[in-house]
């Protein structure tokens, strides 16, 4: 690997300062004193600074010289990663991925996302976590989660977000409900019917408490359940209308049994999904690979969407 992405200058440098002379680098390296001395001083003169000191006993680096060597050794130390992660990746067949991401995306993204991963690596064992927002920032600061999807807004101190992705509250009522054959849904409409919605553990009811105060609206719900399966239940059964949080592209239905439909804009604040991952610590491979599975997912919903997805560090 160093003869593919070392220059022989570089590795000629590195024995030079190793060995202290010229001639016992050419006896290490196997190779004419002359041939590395020619490279050291052309290095020298593009340069235009002396790399060493020539002393009567030997050769000591000079300052500029240090730089270069510690810029160097850096650079092999990476390399060495770079190599055994290359390695880790083409023996790929064990290791676990361990994801945190809010409960909105538990019937979307998420199990899109999981799906495709473990088509293209069947033996990486993963862990999905549905937190709430408040946590999952925090478990993947603590190492708990590799990486992480929130609702929580920026900045996000400690962490890094590789893609951003909006998404839209909408209405969830029964495919049979005379609301269903239209296109969107009022807020004062929706409150009118008996609502199950989620609480207080997802981003999505603060959403849902900000539009209301807005409006002025009182929100009475029949239900409240941190389940969002449990709540697109009671709408199937026709106890009411419910609410759920999708990527703007998604079909509005119906499916099973349910229709979704948007509020008019601006009647309802925005959300955005991040994928999160820690600045201060390195994903192991098998994360890598399963975070860019989720990243390709958000990338093409910002091309469907006729947009580039975002990027920020937090």
């Amino acid at each position: 690997m160093k003869r593919v992405f070392l220059s022989r200058f570089s590795i000629y440098l590195d024995e030079i300062a190793r060995q202290g002379s010229v001639r016992k680098a050419a006896d290490s390296l196997n190779v004419s004193a002359s041939a590395i001395d020619k490279q050291l001083i052309r290095a020298e003169e593009a340069l235009g600074v002396s790399l060493f000191e020539r002393l009567p006993r030997g050769m000591r680096l000079t300052s500029a010289g240090e730089v270069l060597i510690h810029r160097l050794r850096g650079w092999q130390k990476d390399l060495l990663t770079i190599r055994r992660e290359i390695e880790e990746l083409q023996g790929l067949s064990r290791g676990e991925v361990r994801v945190v991401a809010p409960q909105e995306i538990a019937t979307g993204l998420l199990p899109e996302a999981l799906a495709a991963f473990a088509r293209a690596h069947p033996r990486i064992a993963m862990l999905a976590t549905l937190a709430e927002p408040e946590r999952i920032r925090q478990m993947v600061l603590d190492g708990q989660a590799d990486f992480g999807l929130t609702f929580s807004p920026q900045p996000l101190p400690g962490v890094s977000v590789s893609r951003d992705m909006g998404f839209e509250p909408r209405a969830v009522l029964p495919a049979t409900d005379v609301e269903a054959r239209h296109r969107s849904m009022a807020l004062d409409r929706f409150f009118a019917r008996p609502v199950i919605l989620p609480d207080s553990s997802t981003h999505l009811r603060d959403v849902m408490d900000i539009a209301a105060a807005r409006a002025r609206i009182r929100s009475a719900p029949v239900l409240t359940t941190n389940s969002l399966e449990l709540m697109r239940a009671m709408v199937r059964a026709g106890a009411g209308y419910g609410m759920t949080a999708t990527r703007p592209d998604a079909p509005l239905g119906p499916v099973e049994g349910v229709v979704l439909l948007p509020f008019p804009r601006g009647a309802m604040p925005g959300m955005v999904l991040s994928l999160i991952a820690p600045m201060e610590r390195s994903l192991p491979v098998a994360a890598i690979l399963a975070k860019r599975c989720f990243e390709t997912i958000f990338d093409a919903a910002g091309a469907s969407a006729g947009g580039a997805p975002g990027s920020a560090a937090g």
